[in-house]
């Protein structure tokens, strides 16, 4: 692909993201499914590293200053059940912090699974990574209460059970949980300069070692000893392991091996979610591996199968050839929620932050401008 190709398909998705930012700073999932009309903590932080990789510093500012309302609205719900797990109370996973919220922040009551913690530790994360992006040296005194808040959580329900990215096994720990967990305590450690949430984080690592260590690789959780294509993240961006770590290129081999599908990369061996097609989320995920590795072949050959997938109206959905790999839970799929999303925010994220780890010194030293219309 042509520099000036590269350039306008990024733009494209980065005017995605702007186009779907309600004036508040929330950011839906996808504008064309109803079931995902809603702002996940998870997809919108990656959407908002996303804007700042492409210079839309003021957009990514409007989330973060969105996520800090919605947390400051259930302030008292995370005290409250931080302050049950110490005294020992038992917790209903629909009494816990919510994993998505409406658009204007208030918190969503339905019988979808919510209790998520994932998003949380991805939240920090970016908030981190916008405020050096931004050369901010300090949280501002308004985030403050919020990102300790979090932090806080995250340290005191890094191993009980909860819903995975994917809203699904809410009985088990789950690894690529633990790497946002991971990600979110060590970026709240240095933010604050509080040293518990870094110990909090060296736990969490821990766990996440002895596991690799125990089967040779790292299983999708502690009920599943298969590879889930999420725990990718645990080298980028989250920085559990470094990119040569052996435990990890054993999980890097056994994800291409048993999850690629006509060149993009699926969730999980037993996924049936509309016939468990490709995920431009997880093929970018990939490739940022491989060009964090210096394998630029490799990463070159995963955003091309994203660009690929781009429709003419610069659309790009959330997964591809499940209809062909299993048609009869694709049909299961459409029959329940119609089709799928056509249009997925992440998807945009992913591609826009594999297309810029991948543009030369040069072109990615030029005027930020040239991401945008």
């Amino acid at each position: 692909m042509s520099i000036e190709t590269d350039v306008y398909q990024v733009r494209r998705s980065v005017e995605a993201i702007l186009r779907n930012q309600s004036k508040n700073g929330a950011i839906i999932a996808s504008p064309d499914f109803a079931q995902y009309s809603f702002c996940w903590l998870r997809d919108s932080s990656f959407n908002a590293y996303a804007l700042d990789l492409a210079g839309e510093h003021a957009a990514s500012s409007r989330y973060h200053i969105w996520v800090n309302c919605a947390v400051t609205g259930i302030a008292q719900t995370i005290d409250d059940v931080i302050d049950a797990h110490d005294r020992g109370d038992a917790l209903s996973p629909l009494h816990m912090p919510p994993a998505r919220f409406a658009l204007d922040g208030s918190v969503v009551v339905d019988d979808w699974p919510n209790f998520q913690i994932d998003g949380y530790g991805t939240w920090l994360w970016s908030l981190g990574q916008h405020l050096d992006l931004t050369g901010s040296a300090d949280v501002p005194d308004e985030y403050l209460d919020s990102v300790r808040r979090v932090a806080r959580y995250l340290a005191t329900f890094c191993f009980s059970p909860c819903w995975d990215v994917w809203e699904e096994n809410g009985d088990a720990v789950h690894t690529s949980t633990l790497a946002c967990v991971y990600g979110g305590l060590m970026t709240a450690g240095r933010l604050l300069r509080d040293r518990s949430f870094l110990e909090s984080a060296a736990r969490v690592r821990t766990r996440l070692m002895d596991d690799a260590l125990r089967h040779g690789y790292f299983v999708k959780s502690s009920l599943n000893d298969d590879v889930d294509a999420s725990c990718l993240w645990l080298e980028t961006p989250f920085g559990v392991v470094e990119p040569d770590d052996p435990h990890f290129a054993t999980t890097v081999a056994l994800i291409e091996e048993r999850l690629t599908l006509e060149g993009g990369i699926r969730r999980y061996s037993s996924d049936v979610y509309f016939g468990s097609g490709a995920w431009p989320v997880l093929t970018g995920s990939l490739g940022w591996h491989y060009a964090n590795l210096g394998d630029f072949e490799s990463a070159e050959r995963c955003r091309s199968w994203i660009s690929d997938h781009i429709d003419a109206n610069g659309e790009l959905a959330e997964q591809f050839g499940g209809e062909d790999r299993d048609l009869e839970h694709y049909q299961e799929w459409m029959l329940r929620w119609g089709p799928p999303a056509m249009d997925l925010m992440w998807s945009h994220a992913m591609y826009i932050v594999l297309s810029i780890a991948l543009s030369d010194v040069s072109f990615r030293d030029a005027s930020i401008s040239k991401w945008r219309a």
